[in-house]
This record gives C-alpha cells, structure tokens and sequence, in this order.
C-alpha cells in the first residue's frame, strides 16, 4: 500500500520517538489531530493509551507482546515496516502469527529513505524518516517529540525502553567529532529537514533539553512557539 498522505491536510501531527524528551515533556497539552510513533512505543504508558494513526515496526520490535497485540487487534492503526530495515523478518512466521493476531493488515512502505553514503541523517533512525515524510505532507503543524540524541557523558534514558545510556551492543560510541558521532548525525538530520519544503511546520518539543542535539538548529529555523513550550512543561 502507498502510504497516502491526503488526509493529514490541514491537519496537525505528532510524531513520538524514543528520545528522553519523551518522558520530559507534556506533549499531551498539545493540540493534535494524529499520533504516528515507532519501535517499542507500547513500553511507555503515556504513549500506549494514545490513539495511534501510525505505527512503524522496528526490527526488534517484540512482535509477542501481549500489549502490543491487544493494543493494535481490530484497531484502525495503519502499521508499517520498512524492507530495506526489516531485513526479511516479514517472512517469518512469527510476522505472519502477529498479523492474524492483530487482525489488521501490516504494509510494507518505504516512507523517506536517506542514502547513508550521502549523508549521515540516514542513521538517526525512525523517528527521522516520520519527521521527513510528514513533511511530504500537508499537514499544518507537524509536532515531533522524543528526536533528541544524547548528552555528553550519555546519561539519559531511552523513553520506551527506561535503558540509560549506550547499550553494549552500540557499535556507535563517540559524541562527536567523526562523521559518524551523534552529534553529526542529529546536527545533520535536523539540517537535512531545513532543506525539504515546508520545514517552517516543524515543532521540536525536546527543544532546550542538554540531550537534544538539533536544539541550536530548531531554534534558528523553526523555533518552537512560547505557548507550546509553556504547555509542555511538566
């Protein structure tokens, strides 16, 4: 199924990923017409009891939670996976019991692709190619929490997971510096939304946070709105 993006027109979104912002603000104060999120979303309450217009299937995604498969059974949830990272885990016949469990059908789309050659923003992950392809959109706002990063001595946690800091299992370990670092490829990809038509729409709600990499960036070009900020605060 192409992902039809009509419906969103004149609409506001809020895309939630997995970043500590997440937990550190009140996005729910915000006035959204649809939630699109990701990955391990159903591990954080807060996101769980949400509406989700759109969820992307991360690789590791559990696809035996009972949380996760009450939560999308019979529901009007467009759920997608991505096959340049899923990886052929759609053939599987865990993917093929998880889909008759949810009893709703799971597309494979390849939303907004990055080259990683030509740019490091193609390893910031889901919650970036959301972000992009609202923008494709004509959607009025496109809030976005949860796209951050991490601080320098990496001490803040994953929002669904609740893991703090760099997993073993990170072959990424450097802040800065590399083409490759986290401050790179969050700089990057908060650049790389400035050069698509209609960044002016963009809302970043981590905005301010020390772990919020694309700070510097939103603030110059698409500065979050004092009264969101103050609806937000927790």
């Amino acid at each position: 199924m192409e992902f039809n993006l009509d419906k969103y027109t004149d609409k506001n979104i809020l895309i939630i990923g997995g970043g500590t912002s997440t937990l550190d603000t009140k996005w729910e104060n915000i006035d959204y017409d649809y939630i699109w999120t990701c990955n391990d979303f159903f591990l954080e309450e807060r996101v769980l009891k949400q509406d989700i217009d759109v969820f992307l299937l991360g690789y590791t995604t559990n696809l035996t939670s009972k949380v996760l498969v009450d939560k999308l059974k019979d529901s009007t949830t467009q759920v997608f996976y991505e096959g340049v990272h899923y990886r052929g885990k759609q053939n599987t016949p865990q993917f093929k019991e998880f889909e008759r469990n949810i009893n709703i059908p799971i597309y494979s789309t390849e939303f907004f692709q990055v080259d990683r050659e030509s740019s490091p923003a193609a390893l910031s992950g889901a919650t970036f190619r959301m972000i992009a392809t609202a923008l494709h959109s004509k959607a009025k706002t496109i809030y976005f929490v949860g796209f951050d990063g991490w601080n320098r001595d990496f001490s803040n946690i994953h929002a669904f997971t609740k893991h703090r800091g760099l997993k073993k299992t990170d072959t990424r370990r450097v802040y800065e510096g590399t083409p490759e670092s986290y401050r790179t490829v969050f700089e990057e990809s908060y650049k790389y939304f400035t050069r698509l038509p209609g960044y002016e729409r963009l809302q970043n709600l981590g905005e301010g946070f020390d772990y919020n990499i694309g700070t510097e960036i939103s603030r110059k070009s698409f500065p979050l709105d004092p009264k969101v900020k103050e609806l937000i605060k927790m």
